[in-house]
């Protein structure tokens, strides 16, 4: 698997992505951000090579647009960044009047970097009944772990947590408090 150095003693496996995929939406032109049921800025990285894509098509023609290349991403992109990349892709379209889309769905290719990402990871833990300040809890930890034992600053630590952290929900049964779960592969660090 291919990777890119980071920075120092940090390399992350590429899983190149589309960060924006979407279709106009029926309200008429709108930002790409913030993404919506026409699909926009989802920066979803399941969106690999080899993925189909559907989204449901509000206006005649769709007027699909994609863009915003990504080398690679955790998920959530908790700090609004990924590897950043030059992009080109070839994509085959097919309109499905066989399928009624309220939203985005897809179908997920493989991923190159899936068992890495669970293997060895270091985690932490946000809960409460905020599910945002859950997750804001969780990233906070794992920026200070990165400190504390990779001598990361908070802010290339905030970095690295977009790029190669995933961010995801662990449990929202017990209300009113929910957990979500910042997860770090260990193989990143040499």
């Amino acid at each position: 698997m291919d990777r890119v150095e980071y920075w120092p003693g940090i390399r992350i496996p590429l899983a190149p992505f589309c960060g924006e995929v979407g279709v106009a939406p029926k309200e008429g032109p709108l930002s790409t951000i913030p993404p919506d049921l026409h699909g926009g800025n989802m920066d979803t990285r399941h969106l690999l090579a080899g993925t189909t894509l559907y989204l449901p098509v509000f206006v005649p023609g769709a007027n699909l647009s994609m863009g915003d290349g990504h080398a690679t991403q955790g998920d959530g992109e908790v700090c609004g960044t990924a590897i950043e990349t030059p992009m080109r892709a070839t994509v085959r379209v097919t309109a499905r009047n066989d399928l009624h889309l309220t939203g985005p769905e897809f179908e997920a290719a493989p991923d190159p970097w899936a068992a890495q990402r669970q293997g060895r990871r270091y985690a932490t833990d946000g809960i409460g009944s905020d599910l945002m300040a859950a997750a804001r809890d969780a990233t906070r930890r794992m920026i200070e772990w990165l400190g504390r034992e990779h001598g990361l600053d908070p802010v290339r630590a905030y970095l690295l947590c977009s790029v190669a952290v995933d961010l995801r929900i662990s449990e929202i049964v017990d209300a009113p408090n929910w957990v979500v779960t910042a997860h770090c592969p260990m193989d990143i660090f040499d």
